[in-house]
């Protein structure tokens, strides 16, 4: 049961995540990036933000992981490969696309 509830407890701050893009103008999609029960990465949509139609909230939460892990000299492809995505939506065609890449599962 532990693992149930910390899945809710990811999508709890996922959905927080959404909100908190739309609030900002954004389409509401929130998501984590769980490695080893800490979130590495966490992004919401800054599309409208940022003018740059690439920034979903999975482009955004990859992009932090990347930086964790040359912060912490991990090999990316290692930490990605243990990494679980939360995310509020499925992933658009162009998300789905990344997350399979970095071999990353999401719920």
């Amino acid at each position: 049961m532990e693992a149930a509830a910390a899945a809710e407890r990811w999508m709890d701050r996922a959905l927080r995540m959404a909100k908190e893009a739309l609030e900002n103008g954004e389409v509401p999609v929130g998501c984590l990036m769980v490695y080893n029960n800490e979130i590495l990465g966490k992004g919401r949509n800054e599309v409208n933000e940022t003018k740059n139609a690439t920034r979903h909230a999975e482009m955004v939460a990859i992009d932090q992981v990347l930086d964790w892990c040359h912060q912490h000299n991990k090999d990316p492809s290692e930490v990605f490969a243990h990494t679980v995505l939360y995310v509020t939506v499925e992933p658009c065609i162009m998300c789905a696309a990344a997350l399979r890449l970095m071999s990353i599962l999401w719920f």
